[in-house]
């Protein structure tokens, strides 16, 4: 029997050759999407890379305690730093005002060795930190030429004076300063400092600033730590004694 096929003139049109392909792609997509592959020609933010930073003071060491900078905030190591034993507000054997009345305990630090120890200080702030505190995520951020002076004329006994004003200085540098001087006995009380800019600046206000745990975290905030204190207009002619050593 012999079979006779006929072309229908109606037929299906026929598709244009790129349809199948983009209907292939499209599928594709969707099955990668569902198994979680990410495209890759989407920018991802992955956020900042993590810190190498340690920050892991040496366990051996002792002294006073410097604050250096290490990531985006501020944490204290230990420096051989000579200071002297003044005795505390409300040690035996001291004043109302803190003062030793017993000669045979600790005596009252003058002025000239509590600016003595400023110096020391600022010296180890600008110091290069030893290999073992850079390996560990630690460097300073404190100007080499800054300099630290006395009280002069009508100053509190406790004021210090940079030579750049406070807020002139770098944000880490002022809250390094901050937090060690204020710790160190005498220059500090053990909480906080006075600091002031030069005796001849035309902002003289000094402003007292304590070393919070919130300033060492957030040392970007350190302009607004401060309290500022009023003090009475120069006397002509006044200087402060600058720290030698």
């Amino acid at each position: 029997m012999r079979i006779t096929h006929h072309r229908r003139s109606g037929g299906r049109r026929a598709r244009p050759r790129g349809a199948g392909a983009a209907g292939l792609a499209a599928l594709l997509a969707l099955s990668t999407a569902g198994c979680g592959i990410r495209s890759m020609d989407v920018p991802v933010d992955a956020g900042p890379a993590p810190s190498r930073a340690s920050c892991a003071v040496p366990e051996h060491s002792e002294g006073v305690d410097v604050y250096l900078v290490c990531g985006s905030r501020v944490e204290s190591v230990p420096r051989d730093v000579p200071v002297p034993d003044p005795a505390p507000p409300g040690a035996e054997g001291s004043g109302d005002a803190g003062k030793p009345t017993d000669p045979t305990g600790s005596r009252e630090v003058s002025a000239s060795e509590r600016l003595a120890v400023a110096g020391r200080l600022l010296r180890e702030l600008q110091s290069e930190p030893p290999e073992e505190e850079q390996a560990a995520g630690f460097s300073s951020a404190v100007p080499e030429e800054l300099r630290v002076t006395g009280p002069s004329g009508n100053d509190p006994e406790r004021l210090l004076r940079l030579s750049l004003h406070p807020d002139d200085l770098p944000a880490f540098a002022l809250v390094q300063i901050i937090c060690t001087f204020a710790h160190t006995r005498p220059v500090g009380d053990g909480t906080s400092v006075l600091l002031g800019g030069p005796p001849d600046a035309e902002d003289r206000e000094a402003r007292g600033y304590t070393c919070a745990s919130s300033l060492r975290n957030r040392p970007e905030n350190a302009r607004n730590a401060g309290t500022e204190v009023i003090l009475p207009p120069p006397t002509a002619g006044e200087t402060g004694e600058s720290a030698t050593g």
